[in-house]
């Protein structure tokens, strides 16, 4: 029996040995020895050791011999039937023997088969010797009777017919040619050939007869072989068979022609070595498990056992010791879902990678898994996971499958970056309906301040009036019409300097502003660069961009400069500007012709009375004309954030836009990685969703009840769910409405929170990526949760970048025996052939008809029936399922009393039947 089930070895089923008769035989003088050193060298497991009409027991006994059970020899008896071929060739048959019967057995019935057209010559040594090999034939149906009067087919022979080359039963498109192929077609259970042929045999064959049309739809697979009649032909062609060297294993072509053989130079079914399982083992100082050694398959391994017999122990065991987060370990209370110092101790369980390295259960915490990667998927897990699904209660479905997406480097990074951005909005639209809340307050402060700035037709009113006044004041003191004329320019200059003054001053306290927030936010870019910097690793790449920032330095620099225009200093209770700049070099200017004004003044103010007069009238002009100034300025300013407030709302909008394209561009991101599992019939079609359920909610938390405003609004309508399908457009022409009616109180809110915080709740990013699940045209949500449950595993598993093992606890429950059939077990044998997959079942369709690889039986004892005399108390052995023999009565130790298919038909519910309907099909009729 192989120590770890059916292992993919080289097979050469159809080969001559240097006892080949005739003149065929091209072996010269090698010898039996060297012939079977030959095989032995390349690694060949099994031969079809062949020869035309008989093998005598000579030569099967002696290459049987130098082979020492190294590589299984099964006796090819190659027969010319009377059938011809369209080429004129008569056809060649193989029927394979169990070298359980024995040669002399074999020679015994055929020697009851008649030679082609001679009823005194049969195919017995002696006659076939006196005819001579060249001359002899044996007719097809013929042949067949008599073995099936012996023999039982394929338990006890096999028929291969070559298609194609010489004695191949491949022909034309005549009806009698047709007729021919079809025959042997029907009766062969392997073929001899290339692999050219392989799709045709694996697919249904139609043959058209005299005007009727025939369908035969039994695969069969294609066997590539030596037919060596020389030394040097040898290991020149064969194939890759998985399955144990016994006649039995060659019988599982038959039942498994898909995925049983292979046609290449090199082993199939690369895995890579770190990411599989090669053995387990329990340490149990007491016995009371196993110390043996437990091999795992490449593929599937499936544990069977009684109830209680420790199959999920098992299973258990190999996750808790490779899995890095425990979570899945234990139930909903937070407990072990085996306790296992519990049942033993001292126990302890160790893992070995394929690369050979060990790893113990219990071990120190710093030493990280040899297998991280593994997946786990416990007992009812997949059930709980459905069941949610349609309680929106637990853990998330949506969040898994886009956790399984991103496992996907790439994947990860795309969203990654998305959380970033959608992060990032989050922060900027805060920031807008900050902007646009001060906006509002900024704008009431100057609508208030304008009110005080008086009216300004009474303004101008004034200001003429004691402008008039003023003159006739001068006239009064004596000025000339030319020494007024003087005297207003004058004035006007004053009240230009005056004006310029204030300018300076407010340019001073915008740019002294501006400059201190670019300076904060040119510091945070500064720490951002430095991080970019630190995290690059790549040299070259790092001192490429590092250059390539120089300027956000250079920017600092420049920044430092100007802020340095700006920096003031109080000086005797006055406020000066430290450094030269422009804004002191303007202002010491205007202060300057300040004093050069007021200078020019003073030859019109001779009179002290007239001038004390003149000087108020004056003070109050100009008091007069800066309010004036003030109301015109104050005007533009309210109108220019007016208008930067509809701005804002636009941006704030805008945003709102941008940020649902931020959905709608990472699911398109991540199709490729869902479009994967398309060719399972699994279709993952990613939606950019809004929670109105959540929306609702906290708006309403908002609304006053009393009014119940609230429900003149689509988007607060309780029947839509988070899924409910919805249109952007419509979507944020309702936000608009919302937004502008609670900014004017015609949505009537609490007084619990300020408008700009409901703003904030209201524009809140209630977007999310949902991944809707269809399965052959049924949505998830839709199904009965036992198809939901296979629907989950088939997310899990082909969603999962990484290849490392996955671990299942019967994944058929709650599924009924029809999903087992044609969903669950068709999956399992396409996806054990990219990972290693160790499951517990006691479905017997999963273990027979899934062709599972290696099969761990599991036996706790005195929970059966049958006694054993193992000594543990949990006991394991495994194996492959064409492991097969009757129960040994004498042997008292339960597992090692019969084969393994026996303990698949014993133990697994309807294992018997599974194998019957698995076999049936291909029997003769």
């Amino acid at each position: 029996m192989s120590y770890k089930g059916s292992e993919w070895r080289k097979w050469d089923l159809h080969i001559h040995s240097p006892y080949t008769h005739g003149t065929a035989n091209k072996y010269g003088s090698t010898s039996i020895e060297e012939f079977c050193n030959t095989i032995l060298q390349n690694d060949i497991a099994c031969i079809g050791l062949t020869n035309y009409f008989y093998i005598t027991e000579k030569e099967f006994d002696e290459v049987n011999s130098r082979l020492n059970g190294k590589c299984l020899v099964i006796p090819n008896f190659e027969f010319r039937v009377s059938d011809k071929n369209n080429k004129g060739d008569h056809i060649n048959i193989h029927v394979l023997f169990n070298p359980e019967i024995g040669i002399s057995n074999i020679l015994k019935t055929l020697s009851r088969v008649k030679i082609h057209n001679r009823t005194d010559k049969f195919c017995n040594i002696e006659d076939i010797n006196e005819l001579g090999l060249e001359a002899i034939m044996v007719d097809f149906e013929t042949l067949i009777t008599e073995l099936k009067k012996t023999f039982k087919p394929i338990d006890d022979f096999i028929l291969i017919c070559p298609y194609t080359g010489y004695g191949g039963f491949k022909n034309d498109a005549k009806p009698r040619n047709g007729e021919t192929e079809m025959k042997f077609d029907i009766h062969s259970d392997i073929i001899f050939g290339s692999k050219t042929f392989l799709t045709y045999f694996l697919n249904d064959r139609t043959y058209s007869i005299t005007g009727n049309n025939y369908s035969i739809t039994k695969k069969k697979t294609i066997l590539e072989c030596s037919d060596a009649h020389s030394l040097d032909k040898v290991n020149e062609k064969y194939t890759w068979i998985k399955a144990d060297p016994t006649f039995e294993g060659l019988k599982q072509l038959i039942f498994e022609p898909e995925q049983r053989a292979k046609i290449q130079k090199e082993k199939p079914e690369f895995k890579e070595d770190k990411l599989i399982i090669e053995n387990v083992k329990f340490i149990s100082q007491s016995k009371t498990f196993t110390d043996k050694t437990i091999y795992l398959n490449d593929n599937l391994n499936v544990i069977i056992g009684g109830k209680s017999s420790g199959k999920s122990i098992l299973l258990y065991a190999i996750a808790k010791t490779l899995l890095p987060d425990d979570f899945i370990l234990k139930n909903d209370d937070n407990t072990e879902k085996y306790d296992l110092k519990k049942i033993d101790p001292d126990l302890n369980f160790e893992v070995t990678s394929k690369l050979g390295i060990t790893q113990k259960m219990f071990r120190p915490l710093e030493e990280n898994s040899i297998i991280p990667e593994i997946k786990y998927i416990p007992q009812n897990y997949l059930v709980k996971l459905a069941e949610a699904e349609f309680t929106k209660k637990g853990k998330s479905l949506n969040k898994l499958v886009r956790d399984l997406i991103n496992e996907d480097s790439d994947s990860k990074s795309f969203y990654n970056e998305f959380i970033y951005i959608v992060k990032q909005n989050d922060i900027k639209r805060d920031q807008i309906i900050d902007n646009f809340f001060n906006l509002i307050e900024e704008i009431k402060t100057l609508e208030i301040e304008l009110k005080t700035k008086s009216n300004k037709d009474v303004l101008e009113k004034n200001i003429s009036v004691n402008s008039a006044k003023v003159d006739d004041l001068n006239k009064n003191a004596g000025l000339s019409t030319e020494d007024l004329e003087k005297y207003k320019k004058i004035q006007e200059e004053i009240e230009k300097n005056n004006s310029n003054i204030e300018i300076l001053k407010n340019d001073f306290n915008i740019f002294r502003q501006q400059i201190l927030d670019i300076q904060n936010l040119a510091s945070q870019i500064t720490e951002r660069k430095e991080v970019i910097i630190s995290s690059l690793q790549n040299t070259s790449i790092k001192n490429k961009y590092a250059n390539d920032l120089k300027f956000i330095d250079e920017f600092n620099s420049v920044l430092s400069t100007l802020g340095g225009d700006v920096a003031t200093e109080i000086k005797d209770g006055k406020t000066m500007l430290i450094n030269d700049s422009v804004f002191k070099e303007t202002l010491q200017s205007l202060n300057k012709s300040k004093q050069d004004f007021n200078e020019a003044l003073k030859p019109f103010q001779q009179n002290l009375e007239l001038k004390t007069q003149i000087e108020d009238l004056n003070k109050s002009i100009v008091n007069d004309k800066k309010f004036l100034s003030d109301i015109v300025t104050l005007t533009k300013t309210i109108n220019d954030k007016k208008l930067m407030l509809v701005d804002t709302r636009k941006e704030l909008f805008d945003l709102y836009c941008s940020n649902y394209e931020v959905y709608l561009d990472i699911i398109e991101k991540l199709k490729l990685r869902t479009e994967q599992l398309e060719n399972d019939g699994l279709e993952i079609e990613g939606i950019a969703q809004f929670n109105f359920p959540k929306f609702y909610k906290n708006i309403l938390d908002l609304s006053d009840r009393r009014s119940a405003s609230y429900l003149n609004y689509l988007s607060l309508d309780q029947k839509l769910k988070a899924t409910s399908s919805f249109e952007f457009a419509d979507l944020l022409s309702q936000m608009k409405v919302l937004f502008g009616d609670i900014l004017d109180e015609v949505y009537v809110t609490n007084s619990k929170q300020s408008k700009k915080e409901i703003i904030k709740i209201l524009l809140d990013d209630y977007f999310f990526d949902f991944w809707r699940i269809t399965y052959k045209g049924d949505k998830l949500g839709e199904m009965s949760s036992g198809k939901a449950s296979f629907v989950i595993l088939m997310l899990i598993i082909g969603l999962s970048q990484s290849k490392a093992p996955i671990l299942i606890d019967q994944p058929e429950d709650n599924l009924d025996n029809r999903s087992i059939t044609s969903d669950l077990v068709s999956y399992l044998k396409n996806k054990k052939l990219e990972r290693q997959i160790i499951i517990v079942t006691h479905n017997a369709n999963i273990v027979v008809n899934s062709d599972a690889e290696n099969i761990i039986v599991a036996n706790q004892k005195g929970q059966n029936d049958i006694e054993t005399t193992s000594e543990f108390k949990f006991d394991y052995i495994n194996g492959a399922i064409e492991n097969s023999f009757e129960k040994i009565d004498t042997e008292t130790n339960l597992l090692l009393s019969m084969g393994i298919r026996e303990h698949i038909a014993d133990i697994v519910e309807g294992g018997k039947d599974a194998f019957k309907k698995r076999e049936l099909k291909y029997r003769f009729k």
